[in-house]
């Protein structure tokens, strides 16, 4: 089926033949085990952080916020409050799907389990130790409010199972599919009776599509469109089933897929006042001085950058460069992160910071509080598995392996953030490193050996998802 003509962005990286990575068949292959949980250490006292909040975003590209310099202010209140936090300028998601990034984020492991699950399951693995029953177990009230359809302790057409609500002595589920004004009330009501210590987890559906931004917040970079009546609402679906499912063609202007970008840009522009609602009630409430706060994203969103729309379909920075930031009471603020760092190292980096060991939980993610405070200059690598695609980014370089083709690509990512210009060389500095960390990578999460084994189950959730309607 032909595609749209977008020039640039429609452009496909030129492909190299993956045999010039040499890719490594080592033997050693490290299974999913899944450490038993001890016995819970004591709650945070003294100097520690008393409650967590995570916010997570769902589908929120960090290259479309002004805090990451973007060319929009479409966060203005975020810009301000980093300047009080640590801001990860290179913070990647494990997948580009909600299912698995948010197992990956709750549980800091990489996606290979959960997609390995049986038909029909997405939650958490009951053997697997995650963020709530971690904190459960250690004293905390565990709260989360979630809208979306996927993450839920109950089941949906999208989510048959549910199963997220494991170790949450309270799961609000009731503003599924609603903007985040909803979410925020029930955040509220469940602020005023909460017990601290407390871990609340947030989960808003801005900027998802469809891009529709709540009617009582003004516009700010959308305007008067005459054109497609899909366009005009927000809905990228019709172009997703054009390329994914045989449906009809549809003659896509530039200015027609800028009124998708100039929509989101707006639901963006929506959450930040949703958010600024949120840390001004935790500060009314006296809460704000002793919790430590995270603002992450699940995955980002394509606007045919390299032939996609929405998510779920590759691992570009499009999709999986998010935004990370903490603010730690009492950690001095306004630090910028440059390194590659993960979401799986949201939780031990939490853990840390509460000090509570993390020993025994299987985790494969990294506290960052060496690096917050200045005491880890190493290098980091951060990797991402989704469907056919695995990649690995050091910060400035990222390389993707497409395992179905048995190809590579190689991006400058700060030269070229939207991924439009392959370098792939066997002699580019870069490859041999990054290279030899995908290669350790891949052997010592059981892929190595087993690659076509591993294609397989994400194409079987694939399929699954498609099914429920998740996909086209």
């Amino acid at each position: 089926m032909e595609k749209p003509g977008r020039d640039a962005r429609l452009r496909y990286s030129s492909r190299v033949p993956i045999n010039r990575l040499s890719l490594l068949l080592v033997g050693t292959i490290l299974g999913w085990s899944v450490a038993c949980q001890r016995p819970a250490p004591g709650p945070p006292t003294g100097s520690y952080p008393e409650n967590v909040v995570v916010v997570l975003v769902d589908a929120l590209r960090a290259d479309h916020m002004s805090t990451f310099g973007y060319r929009r202010r479409t966060t203005p209140f975020i810009d301000r409050m980093a300047a009080g936090g640590v801001v990860f300028e290179h913070a990647r998601s494990q997948a580009s799907c909600t299912f698995p990034s948010v197992n990956s984020i709750f549980t800091s492991r990489y996606p290979g389990p959960f997609l390995r699950q049986a038909e029909g399951q997405m939650g958490i693995p009951e053997t697997m130790p995650a963020i709530a029953g971690i904190l459960q177990s250690s004293g905390f009230h565990t709260t989360a409010v979630s809208a979306s359809l996927i993450v839920r302790a109950t089941p949906t057409d999208y989510n048959p199972n549910g199963g997220f609500g494991r170790g949450f002595d309270t799961f609000v589920e009731r503003c599924a599919w609603r903007h985040g004004d909803c979410v925020n009330n029930k955040v509220f009501r469940q602020l005023d009776t909460i017990e601290e210590p407390f871990f609340l987890y947030i989960h808003y559906l801005e900027p998802h599509a469809n891009y529709q931004p709540p009617e009582n917040y003004p516009l700010h970079f959308a305007q008067p469109y005459e054109g497609y009546d899909f366009i005009r609402d927000g809905d990228p679906n019709p172009i997703a089933k054009m390329l994914y499912d045989g449906g009809p063609t549809i003659d896509l202007s530039d200015g027609d897929i800028q009124h998708l970008v100039d929509l989101y840009d707006d639901e963006i522009r929506a959450f930040d006042g949703i958010f600024k609602r949120l840390i001004d009630r935790l500060r009314d409430q006296g809460l704000l001085e002793r919790t430590l706060i995270v603002l992450a994203s699940d995955h980002g969103e394509e606007f045919l950058e390299h032939g996609h729309i929405t998510h779920c379909r590759g691992i570009w920075s499009t999709l999986s460069h998010v935004p990370l930031i903490f603010w730690v009471p009492g950690v001095e603020a306004g630090s910028r992160v440059q390194g590659a760092v993960e979401n799986i190292d949201i939780v031990p980096t939490v853990l840390d910071y509460l000090g509570i060991p993390t020993d025994g939980f299987g985790f494969q993610g990294k506290s960052l509080r060496p690096i917050i405070e200045g005491r880890d200059a190493r290098q980091r690598f951060a990797f991402a598995d989704q469907g056919k695609y695995r990649s690995v980014d050091d910060g400035r370089f990222h390389l993707i392996f497409d395992g179905a083709d048995k190809t590579a690509t190689l991006f400058d990512i700060d030269a070229d953030p939207l991924e439009q210009h392959d370098l792939y060389a066997p002699d580019h500095p870069a490859v041999a490193p990054l290279t030899k960390a995908l290669n350790d990578w891949l052997a010592a999460n059981g892929q190595a050996l087993k690659f076509d084994e591993a294609l397989a189950a994400a194409r079987a959730k694939e399929e699954e998802l498609r099914s429920l309607g998740y996909l086209q």
